[in-house]
Order: structure tokens, then C-alpha cells, then sequence
């Protein structure tokens, strides 16, 4: 490699592992998103070396930074999902490439179903890691993020990629078409070659017209869609955030734990007096098992923590949603659940809710019956199970209102199909109860309230979410963050505290993305496919012509 061009990869790479770091939180810079992908196409569609390499350096920087938050539970899940992650950089530079130069179709055609079809394969493959969607973003540009109602999150990510692709097109064909290459730059390889020899009018209809005629109908449909935008107001909500360290409440005695219910219990007084229809605490902060009796376990947090959770409900006057484990016994064997409990305005135990979607090496270890080694990797000492049953509350409020709401728990809220199978079921509004006190003050937390806008607005309905260590938040169904957990200081990360206020509601209906799901991003896939099949029967045909 010469001199010149190591030096045009390393900045080019340089820039957009830059601009994709900025784009996301914490720096949330998410402008720069529609021009980070720019020098990378460039590198992918002009280098005839070193170009996976090239891709698997650029994947594995980004997801090394963004996910460095993972260093404060395991160095290797860190090291290893930053791998994972960045394979899908290479398969995406390979099927650029391999299908740009076998059908000489522009970027701007090719790369946006490809990079949308990735990330729908990175949210379910695996059992998923829908994190870190180009999309993701956009999260506080309402009118670019309102049809996700259609097309999900990937439509955002499609739009995105888009515009990159057909800047790339058009400073490539720029050059090409003013023999202004620059040498050791921009080589006059088979795509620049390609796109001189391309009509004009084909060329600039796909790279200009294209992106942005669809980018304007994106626009239009989201200042139209916030133009006629009227909630009304719901239940009055109460987010307790009591900001236990992860290190204490991990490695707990007894008396930690009861310290514990305490700081939560007094939290909880203090709104005492207040209007409100719920009260909610986050994931696993009641110590102790609310549904087994406490003479059968012998511990006495067992019995502190029913007595509260009995007195809170009746010396409040409100509903209660609290996080902790259950336990089911079944013969000999214990089985545990990470549960939301539901308790009604006279202290009674109405139903619960055990989490669906287990994070893997987190929650339960995958395989661990032929490799029980890997039980070390989980840092809970016991294996939670996973429900099947999607459970609905209901929420009688003293105004006579009545409303049905469900609850996710922990990174659930990261799941589209989740939140959409409870929106079809009937909830009218979703709360999510999380601990990322794991995490300490990192960026995670930001993280995870951006992706939380968008299954309010895919499914149009108000979001509401309990953190232990913050972000206690509300999100509107238009995916306006209007309200946030903050002290004084207007720090919102690793404070306590309360968040009082109400569900933001509107009329009841099913989107097009609660009805049909990833339509969007399955005929992505279906397009993607049917490119790269192309592209193979059209190598065959050439190897038998003469």
C-alpha cells in the first residue's frame, strides 16, 4: 500500500467511526449521521484492497466505544459483541460491492435495502441486539421519525442511508465525469466507470431525485401528522427513582435490603397527599418475593417486603406496580421469574407480569446443560425463565376512568414486536420498569430512552418509564420526551427522586406497523435477496459465455 493511500483510509475511515459516535448519545449529535456513512461508501465502492479490514476496523471502533458501557459487568461480553457486531459492517461492504459491481446499479438503489435488512436480521438473530439502529438517531428530530407508524425504525435508517449513498453517487460521478480524479484518491475502477457511461437523466433521477423526493414525503407526513396532534390527558402516573448503587444491591445482607425498601417505601410517602393513579418501582427493587407466603421461605424480608407493599397501597389511595423476582415451585425444583406485580388501592395482589424477552448472559445462560461453564458468565447466582403470557392491568381511576396498560421489563422496551403484540392486545398506554444501574452514569441510559421514542411512535401510544438509576421518563405518543427525572442541578443520571405526571392518551387505534409489523423491512430483505440472487445467476451466465 502506498503512502498516499493508507493515509486516504485512515482519515476517511477516521471520519466516520467520528461522525458515527457523535451521532448517538452522549454527544447526540444526529445531523451528522446523513453524511458519516459518506467516506466509508467511498472507501467501499473505490478500494480494491483491504476492504473488509478496512470494514471490520470501522464496525468494531464504533461498536467498541458506544458499547464501552458494558465494561462495568463483563470485559469479555464487551470485546465479543463489539465482534458480533461488526461482522454484519463486513457482510454489508461484501454485498455492496459484490452486487453494485455484477448488476452496475448505483449505490443509492442497493445500499439502503441492504444496511435496512441487516439491522432487522441483527434484532431477532441470536435472540437479538436491536441496539445502535442508524435510526436511533433521530430520536429527538419529530418529523423524520413519524413514519415510523409505517415502516418502523428501519424506515428511518433506510432514509438515512439513502442520502448517503446518493451523495457518494454524486461526488464519484462528479469526478469521474470532469477528469478530475485525483490519483492515489479515487481510483477510475469498474463503478466509476459505470456511473460515466450511465444516461444522465437515470443517473441523476436515482441519485438526486430519489432520496429526496422521498425524504420531502417524509417530512410532509410528519408535520402533518404533528399538525393534527391533540392528546388528551390520562392517569396521573408516580416514578419512584431511588438510585441504588448495582454494587450493593448485587452483593446485599439482609440489612442492605431491607435499607433498601426503606429508601423506596419513604420515597413513596413523600407524594403522600398527592393526586395520583399509580405508583411504580423499577425493575427488582422490591427485595423480597411478593408471592409466596413468608412462613414457607422463613425470611423476614420476605414478610417487610408484602407489609409494604400492602401499607403504600392503602395509606397512598393508589394503584401500585412494583419489580421484583417470583418464585414458582414445581415439585423440588425452584423456578424464578423477573416480575412486575400489580397491586389495587386496597393492598391486594391483582396480577403480575414475568418478563418474556431474558437477556442472554445476563438473565439465563444459553446452552448451559452441555457447556456449564458458561454459568460463570451470568452474574445472577440463579437462572430466571422466561414467560409466555402477555399480561394486561387495569387501572380504575377514583374519576371514574378506566384504562388498560401493560408493562415491559428492563431492555423489553428495545423489542418492536413486543410492544406492538401488547398494543394489539389492547393497551393504551406501556410502562416500562428497568434497572441500568449496571452502567453506572454512561451513556447506556441515554441510549435506551432513544430507542424507548420510537415504540411510542410505531405503535402510537404514550410510553412511560421507572429507573432505578435513571432515566425515569415520559414519552408522548408523537415521541416527544416530555418530561424527564433531574435534581436541581439538572442532572438526570444516578439521581432519586419522584416524577409525577400523566399518561398523554389519544384516540384508540391500530398503526399500519401494529397491524402488519416489519412489512417494511421483510421486503427489504425481499429486495436485498433478490439483488444478490441476480447477482450470482449473472456470474454463472458470464463464466459460460465465451
Amino acid at each position: 500500500m502506498s503512502k498516499a493511500n493508507f493515509i486516504k483510509i485512515l482519515i476517511l475511515s477516521f471520519l466516520t467511526i467520528l461522525f458515527l459516535c457523535l451521532s448517538f448519545p452522549p454527544a447526540d449529535l444526529g445531523y451528522l449521521v446523513w453524511i458519516a456513512f459518506v467516506p466509508w461508501f467511498l472507501l467501499i465502492v473505490t478500494e480494491e484492497k483491504y476492504v473488509y479490514f478496512n470494514a471490520l476496523l470501522i464496525g468494531a471502533a464504533f461498536f467498541f466505544i458506544q458499547l464501552s458501557w458494558l465494561r462495568y459487568v463483563t470485559t469479555t461480553a464487551w470485546v465479543l459483541l463489539s465482534l458480533y457486531c461488526s461482522a454484519y459492517f463486513i457482510a454489508f461492504a461484501f454485498c455492496t460491492r459484490f452486487i453494485a459491481f455484477r448488476l452496475k446499479l448505483p449505490l443509492v438503489i442497493i445500499v439502503p435495502c441492504i444496511w435496512a435488512s441487516l439491522e432487522f436480521i441483527r434484532s431477532f438473530l441470536l435472540s437479538g441486539f436491536p441496539w445502535f439502529f442508524i435510526g436511533h438517531t433521530q430520536y429527538r428530530f419529530l418529523p423524520v421519525i413519524q413514519i415510523s407508524d409505517i415502516t418502523g425504525v428501519y424506515g428511518i435508517s433506510f432514509i438515512i442511508v439513502m442520502v448517503n449513498a446518493g451523495i457518494v453517487d454524486l461526488i464519484i460521478r462528479s469526478l469521474a465525469s470532469s477528469n478530475k480524479l485525483v490519483s492515489g484518491f479515487i481510483s477510475e475502477g469498474q463503478y466509476s466507470k459505470h456511473l460515466l457511461s450511465s444516461r444522465k437523466i437515470v443517473f441523476f433521477s436515482l441519485t438526486c431525485i430519489m432520496p429526496l423526493v422521498l425524504l420531502t414525503a417524509i417530512l410532509l407526513y410528519g408535520v402533518c401528522w404533528l399538525k393534527d396532534y391533540k392528546p388528551q390527558e390520562g392517569p396521573a402516573i408516580c416514578m419512584v427513582q431511588g438510585n441504588i448503587p448495582q454494587d450493593l444491591k448485587f452483593d446485599s445482607t439482609e440489612e442492605d435490603d431491607i435499607q433498601i425498601l426503606k429508601k423506596y417505601s419513604d420515597l413513596s410517602m413523600g407524594v403522600k397527599g398527592k393526586l395520583i393513579d399509580l405508583l411504580v418501582w423499577p425493575e427488582t427493587m422490591v427485595p423480597g418475593l411478593l408471592n409466596i407466603n413468608p412462613e414457607l421461605t422463613g425470611r423476614k424480608i420476605d414478610m417487610l417486603s408484602q407489609f409494604t407493599a400492602v401499607q403504600l397501597a392503602q395509606d397512598l389511595n393508589t394503584n401500585l406496580l412494583l419489580g421484583g423476582l417470583a418464585l414458582t415451585l414445581v415439585g423440588d425444583e425452584q423456578i424464578y421469574f423477573n416480575s412486575a406485580y400489580y397491586y389495587n388501592r386496597e393492598g391486594k395482589l391483582a396480577d403480575r407480569y414475568d418478563k418474556i424477552h431474558l437477556v442472554p448472559f445476563g438473565e439465563f445462560t444459553p446452552l448451559k446443560k452441555y457447556f456449564p461453564f458458561l454459568a460463570s458468565l451470568v452474574p445472577y447466582e440463579i437462572g430466571l425463565t422466561h414467560s409466555n403470557r402477555r399480561t394486561l392491568f387495569n387501572l380504575d381511576t377514583p374519576t371514574g376512568g378506566s384504562f388498560t396498560f401493560g408493562s415491559s421489563i428492563c431492555y423489553e422496551d428495545t423489542v418492536p414486536s413486543l410492544i406492538r403484540k401488547f398494543k394489539k392486545d389492547g393497551a393504551e398506554f406501556m410502562l416500562n420498569i428497568t434497572n441500568d444501574g449496571w452502567f453506572r452514569n454512561s451513556a447506556e441510559l441515554d441510549q435506551h430512552l432513544a430507542i424507548m421514542v420510537f415504540r411510542a411512535v410505531e405503535n402510537r401510544i404514550c410510553m412511560a418509564r421507572a429507573a432505578n438509576t435513571g432515566i425515569s421518563s415520559f414519552v408522548a405518543p408523537d415521541g416527544y420526551i416530555y418530561d424527564k427525572l433531574s435534581d436541581a442541578e439538572g442532572k438526570y443520571r444516578e439521581v432519586c427522586g419522584t416524577l409525577i405526571n400523566r399518561i398523554k392518551l389519544i384516540k384508540k387505534y391500530n398503526t399500519f406497523y401494529t397491524i402488519c409489523g416489519d412489512l417494511f423491512s421483510i421486503l427489504c430483505v425481499v429486495a436485498f435477496g433478490t439483488m444478490l440472487i441476480m447477482s450470482v445467476f449473472k456470474i454463472r451466465l458470464s463464466r459460460k459465455m465465451p
